[in-house]
């Protein structure tokens, strides 16, 4: 295989799962969900929601056995919430692709912020809070043109 056929594979690896420790798994199964992840399935202190690239988002019930061998930690880019933080990217690359999916949200009874003036490494974004108080911020995509 040449460097050029190479480069038009997918990458060698994605992100497998992203674990969450949240006060109700099912009320947070439910927002996620809203937001346009795919359901994937509850189970006993625990709900699974697949993001695109086959990522799962694993939610933990807090007091739970699994969730208490899990180790503290902060994740994100963005400082506006003092808790965990999840940073999840949209497939439109504009403003406007992002304004969309923002009132879409709205209509939907979730309150995101308006989205932020200016730039963020080449991202156009806006935030809000999950059930527990976790940030989110939503971005613009500027993934390659390759499949991803």
């Amino acid at each position: 295989m040449n460097e050029h056929e190479q480069e038009d594979l997918l990458p060698a690896v994605t992100l497998g799962h992203f674990v969450m420790k949240v006060q109700d798994a099912e009320a947070s199964y439910r927002f996620y969900i809203g937001l346009g992840l795919r359901a994937f399935g509850t189970f006993p202190g625990m709900g699974v929601v697949e993001m695109r690239g086959g990522t799962h988002l694993l939610l933990f019930q807090k007091g739970d056995d699994q969730a208490g061998a899990l180790l503290n930690s902060q994740n994100g880019q963005r400082p506006d919430f003092s808790s965990e933080k999840i940073d999840l990217m949209i497939a439109g690359r504009t403003k406007a692709d992002l304004e969309s999916y923002r009132v879409g949200l709205i209509c939907k009874g979730y309150s995101p912020s308006a989205i932020a003036d200016g730039e963020l490494y080449g991202h156009h974004y806006f935030s809000m809070q999950d059930p527990d108080g976790n940030g989110i911020s939503f971005y613009t995509s500027h993934c390659s043109d390759k499949p991803v």
